[in-house]
């Protein structure tokens, strides 16, 4: 094969990769990281709202220790 055949097929290969990767793979890679960011932040959310409870009782707990003494 001529040289500058190989370089046409080199970069028509490229281009297809290119292609490949913008429009199938990579959408499909963010649709994952959304996902899990989606899940990540559901878990967050449910234990900052675990912790402000626990926050809470343990306050009106101490208030009920205070006032019995």
């Amino acid at each position: 094969m001529d040289n500058s055949v190989k370089k046409g097929l080199y970069y028509l290969g490229v281009i297809a990769g290119l292609y490949l990767l913008f429009f199938y793979a990579l959408p499909v890679v963010l649709k994952i990281l959304g996902f899990a960011f989606k899940a990540i932040f559901y878990v967050f959310m449910w234990a900052a709202i675990a912790f402000v409870i626990l926050l809470f009782v343990a306050h009106i707990i101490k208030i009920i220790k205070k006032e019995a003494d």
